[in-house]
Protein backbone atom coordinates (compact mmCIF):
# COMPACT_ATOMS: atom_id res chain seq x y z
CA UNK A 1 0.00 0.00 0.00
CA UNK A 2 3.01 2.29 0.66
CA UNK A 3 4.45 1.88 -2.77
CA UNK A 4 1.01 3.45 -3.87
CA UNK A 5 1.12 6.69 -2.01
CA UNK A 6 3.55 9.03 -2.64
CA UNK A 7 4.18 12.09 -1.69
CA UNK A 8 3.05 15.15 -3.22
CA UNK A 9 6.15 17.29 -4.58
CA UNK A 10 5.56 20.70 -3.71
CA UNK A 11 7.13 22.78 -7.55
CA UNK A 12 7.58 26.24 -7.88
CA UNK A 13 6.70 27.81 -11.08
CA UNK A 14 9.34 30.49 -12.63
CA UNK A 15 7.09 32.51 -15.21
CA UNK A 16 8.78 34.96 -17.75
CA UNK A 17 8.41 35.67 -21.20
CA UNK A 18 11.19 33.51 -22.42
CA UNK A 19 13.10 30.10 -21.20
CA UNK A 20 16.16 32.01 -21.13
CA UNK A 21 14.46 35.02 -18.76
CA UNK A 22 13.18 31.79 -16.83
CA UNK A 23 16.51 30.92 -16.31
CA UNK A 24 18.09 34.54 -15.41
CA UNK A 25 14.66 34.46 -12.82
CA UNK A 26 15.79 31.10 -11.16
CA UNK A 27 19.31 32.89 -10.70
CA UNK A 28 18.30 35.86 -9.48
CA UNK A 29 16.43 34.29 -6.49
CA UNK A 30 19.15 31.44 -6.07
CA UNK A 31 17.49 28.58 -7.05
CA UNK A 32 19.42 25.77 -7.48
CA UNK A 33 19.24 23.76 -11.02
CA UNK A 34 20.15 20.66 -9.24
CA UNK A 35 16.63 20.59 -7.59
CA UNK A 36 15.15 21.52 -11.32
CA UNK A 37 13.09 18.42 -10.80
CA UNK A 38 10.90 20.27 -8.47
CA UNK A 39 10.66 23.63 -11.69
CA UNK A 40 8.51 24.56 -14.08
CA UNK A 41 9.37 26.99 -16.55
CA UNK A 42 6.48 28.52 -17.70
CA UNK A 43 6.82 31.55 -20.64
CA UNK A 44 3.31 30.78 -22.29
CA UNK A 45 -0.23 32.10 -20.68
CA UNK A 46 -1.58 28.55 -21.99
CA UNK A 47 0.55 26.96 -20.04
CA UNK A 48 -0.07 28.25 -16.85
CA UNK A 49 -3.80 27.14 -16.74
CA UNK A 50 -4.38 23.32 -15.02
CA UNK A 51 -1.98 23.87 -11.46
CA UNK A 52 -2.94 22.96 -7.76
CA UNK A 53 -4.67 26.14 -6.14
CA UNK A 54 -2.34 27.93 -4.73
CA UNK A 55 0.52 26.32 -6.74
CA UNK A 56 3.69 29.30 -5.87
CA UNK A 57 5.35 31.30 -8.25
CA UNK A 58 8.25 33.89 -9.21
CA UNK A 59 8.47 36.43 -11.81
CA UNK A 60 10.45 39.76 -12.58
CA UNK A 61 10.22 42.64 -14.65
CA UNK A 62 6.31 42.06 -15.41
CA UNK A 63 6.53 45.67 -16.77
CA UNK A 64 8.28 44.79 -20.29
CA UNK A 65 6.18 41.36 -20.08
CA UNK A 66 3.58 40.39 -23.21
CA UNK A 67 0.65 41.96 -22.31
CA UNK A 68 -1.19 38.55 -22.62
CA UNK A 69 1.50 36.50 -20.41
CA UNK A 70 1.08 39.20 -17.61
CA UNK A 71 -2.80 39.75 -17.94
CA UNK A 72 -2.92 35.20 -17.20
CA UNK A 73 -0.61 35.96 -14.25
CA UNK A 74 -2.79 38.11 -12.79
CA UNK A 75 -6.05 36.53 -13.08
CA UNK A 76 -4.86 33.27 -11.73
CA UNK A 77 -3.63 34.87 -8.78
CA UNK A 78 -6.56 36.87 -7.95
CA UNK A 79 -8.44 33.62 -8.54
CA UNK A 80 -6.42 32.10 -6.11
CA UNK A 81 -5.14 29.36 -8.94
CA UNK A 82 -1.72 30.24 -8.36
CA UNK A 83 0.05 32.46 -5.68
CA UNK A 84 3.47 34.55 -5.32
CA UNK A 85 5.76 32.26 -3.62
CA UNK A 86 6.92 33.29 0.13
CA UNK A 87 10.28 32.31 1.98
CA UNK A 88 9.56 29.09 2.70
CA UNK A 89 8.60 28.04 -0.94
CA UNK A 90 11.76 29.39 -1.50
CA UNK A 91 14.04 27.74 1.06
CA UNK A 92 13.64 24.34 0.02
CA UNK A 93 14.96 25.03 -3.51
CA UNK A 94 17.73 27.70 -2.76
CA UNK A 95 21.39 26.80 -3.49
CA UNK A 96 22.73 25.89 -0.18
CA UNK A 97 25.96 28.22 -1.11
CA UNK A 98 24.30 31.08 -2.24
CA UNK A 99 25.76 34.19 -0.55
CA UNK A 100 21.94 36.03 -1.38
CA UNK A 101 19.39 37.16 2.44
CA UNK A 102 16.17 36.16 2.09
CA UNK A 103 15.20 39.61 2.66
CA UNK A 104 17.06 40.09 -0.68
CA UNK A 105 15.08 37.20 -2.24
CA UNK A 106 11.82 38.03 -0.88
CA UNK A 107 11.81 41.40 -2.00
CA UNK A 108 11.69 40.02 -5.77
CA UNK A 109 9.17 37.45 -4.71
CA UNK A 110 6.20 39.51 -4.23
CA UNK A 111 5.64 39.62 -8.22
CA UNK A 112 5.21 43.03 -8.59
CA UNK A 113 5.53 44.98 -11.79
CA UNK A 114 9.05 46.48 -11.93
Amino acid sequence: MDLMMKEKVKLLLIVAPTKLECHATAKEFSLDFLKVDRMRFISNPYHLRGWSRGTPFIALNRSVWPELLDKALDALTMSGQLRIANDRDLSELVDDFSANVPAQRARFATGARM
